[in-house]
């Protein structure tokens, strides 16, 4: 009788427990207050993630990308330009990129950054007061996103 009790009610609790941990999400939310001069700074980043070079505008099969991973630095200059520099390796073939855009920030903390001559657009989203930006790429037929980690105090 004993064992009738006892085994149920572990399971139970065994089963909250791990409910309660899958639930239990950390929220990112955007700063508020923002500018252009809000990311005045230097960030390095790593990221890796997947590229198609002919995307068609449709959901594409996993098959159709190649592995991308990437590491360097994102540079604001609080005026709305942004500058770049970083290593990045598409399907095992690595070579340097260094390039420059412009970037817009909103008061709510959410902006982009355009990199025409690449022809990408990132999403950003600034957190912690600045110290990082969370971003991801919205140019079609690329899936990338990362964190942009401040590497200086202003």
């Amino acid at each position: 009788m004993f064992k009738r009790l006892v085994v149920p009610a572990v399971t139970a609790l065994i089963s909250f427990a791990l409910l309660v941990i899958a639930g239990h999400r950390t929220a990112v939310r955007a700063d508020s207050g923002c500018g252009p001069s809000t990311i005045a700074n230097t960030y390095g980043f790593a990221l890796n993630g997947l590229v198609n070079f002919s995307p068609n505008g449709q959901p594409q099969p996993i098959g159709d990308f190649i592995p991308l991973a990437a590491a360097g630095t994102f540079s604001f200059d609080g005026r709305s330009n942004v500058s770049r520099s970083f290593t990045v390796s598409v399907g095992g073939a690595v070579f340097p990129v260094t390039d420059t855009g412009t970037y817009t920030m909103s008061s709510n903390c959410t902006g982009s950054a355009v990199f025409a001559d690449a022809g990408e657009t990132w999403d950003l989203v600034v957190v912690s007061g600045g110290k990082e930006i969370k971003t991801t790429i919205a140019t079609p037929g690329r899936v990338l996103a990362g964190t942009l980690t401040r590497q200086t105090e202003e």
